[in-house]
């Protein structure tokens, strides 16, 4: 029997091993360009969000800080500011190299090689602040603190930071290295109100910028990481420390030799003491920043830096305050005492409760003219027919008779000038708290002697001007500026004929008239030979 053919299916051929090879990799090359596409289109979409609303630096080109406004007596003296930010601007080459030097080695010691980003200056900061088991550098450039004080705000988020890296490398791209770091260094916070070298120099220091010494110029350079934290008046020690710091830096990066670095680490802090706030000629000044507010804007007046020179005579000025308080003193004490601020009953010498003592209101007792008066709360402690016997905070001491003779209970009825208090405890006794100024100097008795006082309740005016200029060299609105700003001068409102008025009545009652004398206020008319009648025309 035949055999029956045989029929097979035919098989697939397999691909040779580099066809596989070639389908594998075009997959895997798709694939990539895939996401290669999609992470360009996410990070482009991802730097538009991110750059559609940053500020144009380009303005940096003219860069204008707030600065202040300083108004000038008629001596060129300096005597009031006024400022948003208290700052001094100054170009870079007035600021000394040791200075410059210094904050580079802190803040950005490769500052002028890197193009706004430093990733070297970022892994040295984490070695050293690990070493140092604190925060003590920061990774940011001085480029990128300089866009974040112009443009952004200081909320630690990764968004802020991305936009902060591009604002830095587009300052790197318009300006150049120099007129950042003179950005920086005018537009830094030092701490205590003062912005920029300069500012910072005059406040700790009392010296321009470019005469500061190694030891200043790195006090000054470790500022602006903490400034409060770092304070020389706040934390002396800290301060202290930072400076040593810094002195590190400037050592490592080459800037000062070892024996610069051990003599200046040696200095110890020599600062300028701190200065009250307090305004010459406040009535005056307040006219002053009154009239340049109208007439040229607030921005103008706390941004502008502006220099303000006015006829005020600083001599004429003191005087005339020293006048009006004299005067107004003087009245008030004419009518009488009006009593003492409260009582403590109970009281006696050697137990005093001084907290209650401070409860008691005494509504000047911040004013500046306190202090000039040298005017103390007072206890009384024992009073006799000559003397009143007191206790202060500080002290203890008696007031005279003599010193108190003014202080008769108020009696409009009876003469002011005839009157004189007999004995003290006419008008004061024990547990009494009072008002008392110190002498001048403690002089050689064994008891210090002061004298009571009060504060006026009339208030007064006084404008002085040169007559054949027209200048206004002082001007003084009230008693005490610090409890009254309003200008009884200038912003008293009256009619000129009734404010000449109580000069007329003065003359009048000086010759004679009363009150009750009654003047014919008719028209003035004669009638002349001619039959004519003739009036004043």
């Amino acid at each position: 029997m035949a055999s029956r053919p045989r029929f097979r299916l035919p098989q697939e051929k397999k691909p040779p091993p580099s066809r596989w090879l070639r389908r594998l990799l075009a997959a895997v090359g798709c694939i990539s360009v895939f996401m290669l596409a999609a992470a360009g289109t996410s990070a482009y979409l991802l730097y538009d969000h991110f750059t559609e609303a940053l500020p144009d630096i380009s303005l940096l080109k003219s860069y204008q800080p707030s600065l202040i406004t300083t108004v000038y007596a008629d001596d060129d003296s300096p005597v009031a500011q006024f400022f948003v930010e208290r700052r001094v601007l100054i170009p870079l080459e007035r600021i000394p190299s040791v200075l410059k030097q210094a904050t580079l080695a802190v803040e950005d010691a490769r500052f002028y090689s890197h193009e706004g980003i430093d990733f070297i200056g970022i892994v040295r900061a984490a070695r050293s602040n690990v070493q140092a088991g604190e925060v003590v550098e920061g990774a940011s450039t001085i480029t990128q603190q300089v866009a974040k004080m112009l443009f952004l705000t200081h909320r630690k988020t990764f968004e802020r930071k991305l936009r902060e890296i591009i604002l830095a490398m587009r300052m790197e791209r318009l300006l150049s290295k120099d007129e950042i770091l003179e950005i920086y260094l005018n537009q830094t916070y030092y701490g205590h109100g003062a912005y920029g070298v300069e500012a910072a120099s005059n406040m700790y220091f009392g010296k321009n910028v470019g005469d500061l010494s190694l030891d200043e110029a790195t006090l000054l350079a470790g500022l602006p990481k903490a400034p409060t934290a770092y304070s020389p008046y706040n934390a002396p020690d800290r301060a202290m420390r930072r400076r040593a710091h810094v002195l590190r830096r400037m050592l490592e990066t080459g800037y000062i030799t070892a024996e610069d670095e051990m003599r200046a680490q040696g200095e110890t802090l020599r600062l300028r003491p701190r200065q009250e706030t307090i305004v010459k000629a406040p009535y005056f000044i307040e006219h002053v920043r009154r009239y340049l507010e109208e007439q040229y804007g607030s921005t103008l007046l706390y941004r502008g830096g502006l220099k303000v020179y006015t006829t005020l005579d600083l001599s004429l000025q003191e005087a005339a305050e020293a006048a009006l308080r004299r005067g107004l003193i003087r009245n008030d004490q004419r009518r009488g005492y009006r009593g003492p601020l409260g009582h403590l009953s109970g009281s006696r010498g050697d137990q005093i409760d001084w907290e209650r003592v401070r409860q008691i209101p005494w509504p000047e007792e911040q004013s500046p003219l306190t202090a000039l008066a040298r005017r103390v709360r007072a206890v009384v402690v024992g009073v006799d027919d000559r003397r009143v016997q007191v206790r202060w905070e500080g002290g203890e001491g008696l007031i005279p008779l003599e010193a108190m003779a003014w202080a008769y209970p108020p009696n409009p009825d009876i003469d002011s000038e005839k009157r004189r208090l007999r004995r003290p405890s006419d008008t004061l006794k024990v547990g009494d708290v009072i008002l008392a100024d110190l002498p001048e100097s403690e002089g050689q008795s064994k008891k210090t002697l002061l004298a009571l006082a009060q504060e006026p309740i009339v208030q007064g005016a006084l404008v002085a001007l040169e007559p054949h200029t027209g200048y206004l060299r002082a001007v003084v609105g009230g008693y005490d500026f610090s409890r009254s700003q309003f200008n009884r001068a200038t912003q008293a409102i009256r009619q000129p004929g009734s404010a000449f008025k109580p000069i007329i009545y003065a003359a009048a009652i000086q010759r004679g008239f009363s009150p009750a004398r009654v003047m014919v206020d008719a028209p003035i008319v004669h009638e002349q030979a001619d039959g004519k009648v003739w009036k004043p025309s």
